[in-house]
């Protein structure tokens, strides 16, 4: 499952991320998002690292869900489109 992943960094061109996901058609971006406690955040944070789905600093800086008050982070995968 984490094959099917791509870097969300680019190779050696200079695109910024949000123009490189246009770039190239046979990918797509897939927005991760966590909501939970403060705790319960950087402990999923830490799993998905520990899986390999995403490294624990390419997500977002905590912050407050505007809806409940709970915390959130999020990050931005690139998948292969078959």
């Amino acid at each position: 499952m984490t094959e099917d992943f791509l870097s969300d960094r680019p190779d050696s061109n200079s695109l910024p991320p949000s123009e490189l996901q246009y770039s190239r058609g046979d990918r797509e971006s897939v927005r991760l998002i966590v909501v939970s406690s403060r705790t319960g955040v950087i402990t999923m944070i830490h799993t998905l690292h520990l899986k390999a789905v995403a490294n624990a600093d390419e997500w977002s800086d905590l912050q407050p869900e505007p809806m409940t008050g709970k915390w959130m982070s999020v990050v931005t995968k690139y998948i292969r489109l078959e």
